[in-house]
């Protein structure tokens, strides 16, 4: 398949250009509103240009779904279902974490088949493939048994965080993109990140890839309850995520998956 590869040139243009904009007032400022009632900024909406246009310019089979433009239907079975820029504040302040991150995938996350993360500080990438496996550039990711003690988690309320998810860890960090962290999980980086609380769901445009690179290298992604974490192809709609890697295998009961 391979569909989303085509766009690490993207990522590469889009490298250029937001290193290009120097100044800080050149990064920062707002062009509207997203159809997931947030508004776009400057920058998500270049990345989201240069995405549009790499489907149409090389006539993807695939419907659009973004957080600015919400479901651009191009009356076609598959969807593309994009986060143009991950990170905007951190990109908007010059901090190395941002990412594009492209999924491709039916109706919901049952049905993912392809996915790709880049990070538009460095250049590189994560890519995964339905039954393939999950790759960190070209090297591919193993399934892990070993735990990190590291952690990314985000929750306003302690008392909210389930009890296994306290064990073990001794180093917690944060980045501002979800992307990057899911793939960090899938690179057994960390061992998992988690966003609790009403204050911190996500969207499907946030974390489709980065559910893919999980799952393929034998991680989970749950709900606040535990249970299989599934999203439609509504961008209004906002679910908490806890991801973790494979080494949590059989620390979570039969019935939480």
């Amino acid at each position: 398949m391979s569909f989303l590869k085509n766009f690490i040139e993207t990522g590469n243009e889009l490298i250029e250009k937001i290193d290009a904009l120097t100044l800080k007032e050149e990064r920062t400022g707002y062009t509207g509103m997203g159809a997931d009632g947030t508004l776009t900024s400057r920058l998500d909406r270049l990345c989201e240009d240069a995405i549009i246009k790499r489907v149409y310019d090389l006539d993807m089979p695939f419907n659009i779904v973004s957080e600015e433009v919400g479901f651009m239907d191009r009356h076609f079975e598959k969807n593309l279902v994009i986060d143009p820029l991950d990170g905007t504040y951190n990109a908007e302040n010059q901090i190395p974490a941002y990412s594009m991150s492209i999924a491709v995938m039916k109706d919901d996350f049952n049905s993912l088949e392809e996915a790709i993360v880049i990070n538009l500080a460095t250049g590189n990438y994560f890519y995964a493939e339905k039954g393939k496996g999950a790759y960190r550039n070209q090297t591919k990711l193993r399934k892990t048994s070993e735990r990190t003690g590291a952690s990314v988690i985000y929750s306003l309320r302690g008392d909210n965080v389930p009890d296994f998810l306290r064990e073990g860890i001794i180093r917690r960090r944060i980045l501002g993109c979800a992307s990057l962290e899911m793939g960090f999980v899938a690179n057994n980086s960390i061992d998992y990140v988690a966003y609790i609380g009403k204050e911190k769901e996500l969207r499907n445009v946030d974390i489709a890839a980065g559910v893919m690179l999980v799952k393929e290298t034998g991680g989970f992604v749950l709900d606040q309850h535990l249970k299989p974490l599934n999203m439609g192809l509504d961008v209004r709609e906002r679910r908490n995520m806890i991801a973790l890697s494979a080494a949590y295998e059989g620390m979570i009961r039969d019935d939480d998956t």
